[in-house]
């Protein structure tokens, strides 16, 4: 009786697997990667986990990883401890790091406002990083975000695309990361033409319209970097209506200073920061106490992992933040942070930083899925420089799934590769390919988890 009724369990399981894979284009149509039904909802996902609800990292435990993970990192900032006066060729070795390849003197072949990228272009874009105007040693200003607002890495408004095709506006060269109201950054330099400036803020260093910040004090700052009453989004996106004459988007993670500690009438009192005049004022509004938001951290449990992840599923795949979405690192960095935990803004660093890591580069197929199969819920697999997943756990047939932020995928009609950009929060298997014909399983370089 027991054997038959393991074999019934295996054929139920089997069946579940066989029209998850069905309805994601896997087997019969090459058309997604997508699962959809009961198998891409978080409570599917919850009810999997062994003591899903029980606190893994305490409080002080969290702030020890954060230590850890900001450490080593240039990238990751303890804004608090940083000094009031940089070096300049600091600043200029971080606004070349910034650049990346543009740093070179060779012409990209890339496109601006719809024709070839000019040597005078590419020339001008750097020569407004003003790097020669830099005093010996730069005193550091104090800003905050009053918008969702873009981090170039060059000061340049118009995007450099790889070509005029409508799909790669989605794909800005130039874009670094999106920063999120309430945000606060140390300014290190102004571009010539004064419409920019160079900033870092926790997790990354780049180009800011000026138009988009408010400068302010040490003081005042300090009240936005260590908040001591906050809310903490957790919705994908929220607005906030300020006065009844604007609102402003905040995207999962986002801070929220409060200036009550306790809510009255169901409301949170909150301020969100205003630019007068390039300096810093505050506007007074109310929050409701609901699920968009949560006083402080939320706990970190395994199913929080899942049931935030969730929160972003079908949202469109935003390249460093275009399209006020998420792309593959920033889903899972925003996912973390509701929970107070600090990752590096792109997928390289965050997979060089976690504090416990398993490599997969020499395993073999069936070996990198048994490591998998072991791992926690909430943790990451990583594609090596260019990809990174969320762990979900095994479904009822023990395949492996993962919740990803993904850009595309590649079909091969005919045996010829053919790029399908599906471009959104989705849950998927790991048998997708690449160009190459390689699975994601097979190109999977490390699992990285907190414990």
């Amino acid at each position: 009786m027991l054997q038959v009724k393991m074999k019934l369990k295996w054929l139920a399981g089997a069946v579940l697997s066989a029209c998850l894979l069905i309805q994601s284009g896997t087997v019969g149509s090459a058309a997604s990667i997508e699962v959809q039904g009961e198998g891409a909802t978080a409570s599917y996902w919850v009810k999997r986990t062994d003591n899903g609800d029980a606190l893994l990292l305490t409080s002080e435990e969290i702030e020890a990883v954060n230590r850890k993970i900001r450490q080593p990192n240039s990238w990751l900032t303890d804004l608090a401890q940083y000094p009031e006066t940089v070096p300049a060729d600091d600043i200029r070795a971080s606004m070349v790091a910034t650049m990346l390849d543009y740093a070179e003197d060779s012409l990209p072949e890339l496109y601006k406002n719809g024709a070839r990228l000019t040597q005078y272009s590419f020339e001008h874009a750097k020569q407004n990083c003003n790097m020669e105007a830099l005093p010996a040693v730069q005193q550091v200003r104090y800003a905050v975000a009053c918008q969702r607002a873009n981090m170039r890495l060059l000061p340049e408004v118009a995007g450099w695309l790889d070509s005029t095709a409508e799909i790669d506006s989605h794909y800005d060269n130039l874009q670094g990361t999106a920063v999120d109201p309430a945000e606060p950054m140390v300014v290190l330099a102004e571009s010539a033409d004064h419409q920019f400036v160079f900033a870092r803020t926790r997790n990354y260093m780049g180009w800011v319209q000026m138009g988009s910040i408010a400068f302010t004090d040490r003081d005042t700052w300090m009240e936005y970097v260590a908040p001591k009453d906050f809310l903490v989004v957790t919705a994908d996106k929220k607005q906030v209506h300020v006065g009844g004459a604007w609102s402003v988007t905040f995207q999962m993670g986002s801070v929220i200073p409060l200036t009550a500690p306790a809510k009255q009438g169901g409301q949170w009192t909150a301020k969100i920061p205003v630019d007068v005049n390039t300096h810093l004022s505050e506007a007074v509004v109310s929050i409701a106490d609901d699920d968009t938001v949560h006083k402080g951290w939320l706990p970190c449990t395994q199913n929080n992992f899942i049931r935030q992840g969730f929160r972003f599923l079908g949202d469109v795949y935003g390249w460093g933040g275009q399209d006020e979405s998420v792309d593959c690192s920033s889903f899972v960095g925003d996912v973390y942070r509701t929970m107070g935990i600090e990752l590096p803004r792109d997928a390289d660093k965050q997979e060089e930083l976690m504090p416990v890591q398993v490599p997969l580069a020499a395993l073999g197929t069936a070996e990198r899925y048994g490591e998998i199969k072991k791992t926690m819920p909430g943790s990451l697999l990583f594609i090596s420089g260019s990809h990174v997943m969320m762990y979900l756990g095994q479904d009822d047939a023990g395949t492996p799934m993962v919740l990803h932020s993904a850009s595309s995928y590649y079909t091969f009609p005919g045996g010829v590769p053919e790029k399908q950009y599906i471009r959104k929060v989705l849950v998927s298997d790991l048998r997708y390919m690449n160009k190459s014909q390689v699975q994601a399983i097979d190109r999977i370089s490390s699992i990285g988890f907190l414990k």
